[in-house]
């Protein structure tokens, strides 16, 4: 009887450490991260741009990104991405200005982000220190971003550093699910400010934004269209005029909106197909689905190293 109890015992002390021993290595759940600002996925617009004054000394980019941050750390980016050394061009994005009084014309974008264009990702994990976090990209590269709340339904991500050429960048972000956006027809025409930062072959340009919507009409559901009075930002006419009208378009296909104008003395023709300001623009929308407005970016070339890169955000909070 002795016997066969040692035995017992011998056998459920093997098998309590067994158990030990397993538990040992079975891997420990991630720890939990908060996500930045309280907020999971933000509209990001980041780039390479000299600064303000200063010549180009590096490869001069622009991203235009949403950011999607997850409760284990781990971070993954959808981005579209243009680099002034190659050239760009432009794309149609299927959507025209039918409605808007004497034009009948195709809204373009910058190559790439026109609907079915190839969206790029990248993955990685960030750390949170409440005031800022580190991303770090698969392969080492890492960003450095300051979190703010400028509006109780709304984070904003200002860029601070990065180990991979990045200059500039800012990011605004909420709770809403990344299908949630306003239609075009349904933006208010209203005045929305921010800030820039841009290259356009000489040195950077740097400094206060806007985006002013409240002479624009409304084409259709998902356009609108604004011709200014004469300017001299178009000072350069092939027909010798030191001034004409620009034309503006705002179109969208989802969270995604295409920002095109024109000096309209560059065509005799309605519609143009050359060299436009192409600025593809991701919209930023409150917890609660409110519209603030913008980030986005320019990326207007036709020929490899000439035409205008910009980062931006036009945003009302």
């Amino acid at each position: 009887m002795g016997r066969r109890r040692r035995i017992t015992w011998r056998y459920l002390a093997a098998a309590l450490l067994a158990l030990t021993m397993g538990a040992v290595v079975l891997p420990a759940p991630a720890q939990a991260v908060d996500y930045p600002g309280g907020r999971r996925i933000y509209s990001v617009a980041l780039g390479a741009i000299p600064a303000a004054g200063a010549p180009a000394t590096a490869p001069v980019w622009v991203r235009l990104a949403t950011y999607y941050f997850f409760g284990n750390g781990t971070v993954t980016e959808s981005f579209w991405y243009w680099n002034r050394s190659t050239v760009v061009g432009a794309a149609g994005t299927g959507v025209r200005t039918t409605g808007c009084t004497g034009h009948d014309c195709e809204v373009r974008t910058a190559a790439g982000f026109q609907p079915g264009g190839v969206v790029k990702s990248l993955s990685g994990t960030y750390t949170n220190a409440g005031d800022s976090i580190t991303i770090t990209w698969s392969g080492g590269v890492q960003e450095t971003w300051a979190v703010s709340q400028p509006a109780s339904d709304l984070a904003r991500l200002d860029f601070v550093s990065s180990n991979y050429g990045v200059t500039v960048g800012w990011g605004f972000g909420s709770s809403a699910s990344n299908d949630a956006y306003t239609p075009v027809g349904n933006i208010p025409l209203a005045q929305y400010t921010g800030r820039y930062a841009g290259y356009s072959g000489s040195t950077g340009a740097a400094g206060p934004s806007g985006m002013d919507l409240r002479s624009f009409a409304r084409c259709n559901g998902n356009c609108l269209s604004w011709l200014s009075p004469p300017t001299a930002t178009c000072s350069s006419c092939p027909n010798g005029a030191t001034s004409a009208p620009i034309r503006y378009y705002l179109a969208g296909a989802g969270r995604r909106n295409f920002y095109e104008h024109w000096c309209t003395c560059l065509t005799s023709s309605t519609c143009y197909t050359g060299g436009s300001h192409r600025k593809p623009q991701l919209q930023v929308i409150g917890d609660n689905g409110t519209f603030h407005g913008w980030v986005g970016v320019e990326a207007s070339n036709s020929t490899a190293n000439t035409g205008y890169f910009a980062v931006h955000f036009h945003v009302n909070v």
